[in-house]
């Protein structure tokens, strides 16, 4: 975290002079939100920054702190953006799955990453992702959230797959289209999105809510177990833009139906479905970012995006 938060110019060796130890305090204290007086008293343990209304899917009822901290940071990136975009995006225009779908559908062969950033954007929902996390903290899949009455959802997925950028994002949307976070209710992580079933209600409602927008259906399986990862991409390929179903997407979703995940990676190898979902979001985002009057400590901030030049 300290190259995204520090000058480009501090080395941990220039903390053995009291002046310039004091400005990285200040630094930290006002990016990340630590009380500078602990962060100035070597003998007081640190509190951890408060993270109003943050609600964080429970594993085993546990919140790992690893988790936390790439919330917080997510958190103050995500106030950064959304102060500094180049002009005002549309007022927030809720939708149901279906009409979300039908609109992507009048302009797209299939809901893909690409689409889904597109009809987020035009709803007035501001998207990015997370390139990098501190070292020790945990990576998160997915945030929705509210800042200052807007509307953002944060990626933070190791995944790179535009598919499964796609899934995350729709299950994120399903969050705020469903009211699961609002203005009042502002934040809510989610540690990690896999084939597992949602743990409660709202995780189940954002899973169908994500299905929808991308395949039609609230459920949708996919049988043949005979599926080898070549053969998968051929008939995903065909099958699914029949369907308005994105080839990576269809493979995603036999996986899930037949417990085949090995199959679908290997399909999504195949199709060239498996990488640059990370830099779709934010090359879109770039484009839309004002970056002339950051200052230098938000520019640094915002480095964890890995941002697009337009």
């Amino acid at each position: 975290m300290r190259d995204h938060v520090l000058p480009d110019w501090w080395t941990d060796e220039l903390a053995d002079v009291a002046a310039n130890r004091a400005l990285a305090e200040g630094y930290i204290a006002k990016q990340l939100g630590f009380r500078l007086r602990e962060l100035r008293d070597a003998g007081t343990d640190l509190t951890f920054p408060a993270m109003a209304d943050v609600r964080f899917k429970r594993y085993k009822n546990q919140v790992d702190d690893r988790v936390k901290v790439s919330a917080l940071l997510a958190q103050r990136v995500a106030r950064v953006v959304a102060g500094h975009l180049k002009s005002r995006i549309p007022e927030f225009l809720p939708a149901g799955a279906g009409e979300i779908r039908k609109n992507v559908l009048q302009k797209s062969k299939a809901v893909d990453l690409g689409s889904l950033l597109g009809e987020c954007w035009r709803r007035g929902i501001i998207v990015l992702h997370l390139a990098e996390a501190p070292k020790r903290a945990k990576r998160f899949d997915g945030m929705a959230c509210f800042v200052e009455g807007r509307p953002v959802i944060v990626l933070a997925s190791n995944r790179d797959s535009p598919p499964w950028l796609a899934f995350h994002l729709a299950h994120e949307l399903g969050h705020i289209m469903l009211g699961h976070v609002g203005p009042e209710q502002p934040y809510l992580v989610d540690d990690k999105l896999d084939n597992a079933t949602g743990s409660n209600a709202q995780e189940r409602e954002a899973d169908r809510f994500a299905c929808e927008v991308l395949t039609g259906f609230e459920s949708k399986r996919i049988g043949n177990l005979k599926q080898n990862g070549p053969r998968l991409a051929t008939t995903a390929a065909m099958s699914g833009p029949r369907e308005g179903i994105d080839p990576g997407v269809f493979a995603l979703i036999y996986a899930k139906s037949n417990d085949r995940w090995g199959v679908a990676q290997k399909a999504l190898s195949f199709l060239s479905l498996d990488r640059g979902g990370r830099a779709q979001v934010n090359q879109v985002l770039s484009a839309k970012l004002d970056l002339e009057d950051l200052s230098e400590s938000d520019e640094r901030l915002l480095s964890v995006l890995a941002l697009t030049p337009t």
